[in-house]
């Protein structure tokens, strides 16, 4: 009888083989299979340190909500300064707020915050002697801090691919010239007058009461002081639109606008130069004439040099200065803008120049046999020989000439 196969020898000789293969295998499989085993707590111990930093961030959160770290709340819940986590920022200054003002705004500003300084000085000293050169320095003033606009504030916040435009610079300095010189002859001449018709009928008098009697005090002196700053603010028009870098980029492309921007330049250059000529000759002539211990005639109207052709020669340069601004400044300043040249005319011409003075001069010399020859054979304003025109009626109510 045969025996029958026994299974035991083959289970043997797998179990072997099995043995074999894993330890010839790679020693490597070991660490892989360890850094497997290991995974399960890599991961866990990940997601709890996740877990924790979701944690300390919404309690951050929750304490710049607050006004906590991240500044004062704004609304909305938003900290001061930004997204959370920033720094609050400090609210701009006084003076970048001003800076930051369009030219035309910011001369208003200077102006007006000027003269309202001479009001309170005059105030307080009862003094006359500020008068002209606190109205004039205004222009000084208000130029300057336009031009720095310009040139400073402006240009370092909205970066151009083109130079840094000179208009600005060129218009800065044609005011501060005027009115340097204006101002000092003024001053100069004041001090030697030692009264000022204009201011000193605005002070009280003794025994007034205060907003009553005629000088109605301090009411009408500070009436005046804002007159003379409306006076520099509208005259200044040209010079501070001339000094809005948004208004210059015409000038960096081919057209019109860059065309004519030389031709206005040098065309306001020369009005200018010859307006600042015969302003500076016309006032030399009448102070020499007037000072001068050894003219006879000092006492009487001033009749030589410019004043031979023209009763006032020094207005005529007056309006010819600012003409020739308000050309200087185009085509970067608008066309209304001519209310400057404008203004000045009929300043000069219908209120508070020529109406004046003319009258002045009849009061004291009307009886003089030569002043009634010397007011028909002069011309008003234009200093130029030859015969005057007739006399016509002024639209504005008053008798002359107008050249």
């Amino acid at each position: 009888m045969t025996a029958a196969p026994s299974t035991t020898a083959p289970r043997l000789l797998l179990i072997l083989s099995a043995f074999a293969l894993a330890t010839s295998a790679d020693p490597h499989s070991n660490e892989i299979r360890l850094s497997r085993a290991r995974q399960p707590h890599q991961q866990h111990h990940r997601h709890g340190s996740r877990g924790e930093d979701r944690e300390r961030a919404g309690k951050g959160l929750i304490l710049r909500l607050k006004g906590g770290a991240g500044g004062m709340p704004m609304p909305g819940g938003m900290p001061m300064g930004g997204m959370p986590g920033m720094q609050g920022a400090p609210p701009p200054s006084l003076s970048q707020l001003i800076s930051e003002l369009h030219p035309v705004y910011l001369s208003l500003l200077v102006t007006m915050s000027w003269n309202s300084l001479g009001f309170l000085l005059t105030t307080l000293t009862k003094s006359f002697y500020l008068t002209d050169a606190m109205g004039t320095s205004a222009f000084i003033l208000s130029a300057l801090a336009t031009t720095n606009s310009a040139l400073n504030t402006q240009w370092n916040k909205h970066r151009r691919n083109w130079a840094p435009p000179s208009r600005p610079l060129i218009l800065s300095w044609a005011v501060g010239l005027w009115a340097a010189r204006l101002g000092g002859y003024l001053t100069t001449r004041m001090a030697s007058i030692k009264q000022d018709k204009r201011i000193s009928k605005h002070f009280r008098k003794p025994g007034e009461i205060w907003l009553c009697g005629d000088s109605c005090y301090p009411f009408n002196l500070m009436a005046y002081w804002f007159r003379q700053a409306m006076w520099s603010w509208i005259c200044l028009l040209p010079v501070s639109w001339a000094a809005d870098l948004k208004k210059y980029r015409g000038l960096n492309a081919k057209g019109f606008v860059k065309d004519i921007a030389p031709v206005t330049m040098l065309l306001g250059g020369v009005g200018y130069a010859m307006g600042m000529a015969v302003e500076c000759i016309a006032d030399a002539q009448k102070y020499n004439f007037k000072t001068d211990k050894s003219n006879s005639k000092r006492w009487r109207w001033c009749d030589k040099g410019l004043w031979a052709f023209s009763r006032h020669p020094n207005y005529f340069g007056e309006m010819l200065i600012w003409a020739g601004i308000f050309l200087m400044a185009l085509p970067i300043a608008p066309l209304w803008t001519i209310i400057s040249p404008v203004f000045v005319w009929w300043l000069l011409r219908h209120k508070t120049g020529v109406p004046l003075l003319e009258e002045d001069m009849k009061r004291k010399y009307w009886s003089h046999p030569d002043f009634d020859n010397y007011m028909k054979s002069t011309r008003l304003l234009v200093p130029w020989p030859g015969k005057v025109p007739e006399e016509t009626p002024s639209p504005f109510g008053i008798s002359g000439d107008t050249v």
